[in-house]
């Protein structure tokens, strides 16, 4: 074994979503910026424990961009109004946040001061063997 770390966390980054003020479609360029921060980061959970995903709309077109974080057993994120320059470092922050939280779960002081007031939605993960 190498010692890698298999990546859990997703982010998942919508690339129609058009910046309100200017009208550029900022999803790609985020994503490429994310990897490159992401990859370059200290700790090896965070580095080396992301996917980073282009996807064509998670319907938060009222609050473009869209950005969500995911993992199994984990609560997910959706924030919106998101500022592909300005907010990518505190998006990196919540990716070592979220890493470091075993079930994804923490509240609105926990998070980076750039993404107050930019969560949409906070989807509580699927509990192992649960049923309906």
């Amino acid at each position: 074994m190498d010692g890698a770390i298999d990546p859990i966390h997703r982010i998942i980054v919508c690339t129609l979503c058009r910046d309100i003020p200017t009208g550029i479609r900022s999803g790609e360029s985020l994503c490429v910026d994310l990897r490159s921060r992401l990859s370059a980061h200290h700790e090896p959970a965070v580095a080396n424990g992301f996917t980073i995903e282009g996807i064509e709309c998670m319907a938060g077109c009222s609050r473009p961009l869209t950005v969500a974080f995911q993992a199994p057993g984990k609560a997910a994120y959706l924030f919106g109004s998101i500022d592909a320059e300005a907010d990518a470092g505190d998006l990196v922050r919540f990716a070592s946040l979220y890493a470091s939280l075993p079930d994804g779960w923490c509240n609105s002081g926990q998070r980076p001061p750039r993404l107050a007031g930019k969560t949409l939605a906070r989807i509580p993960g699927a509990i192992a063997g649960e049923r309906r």
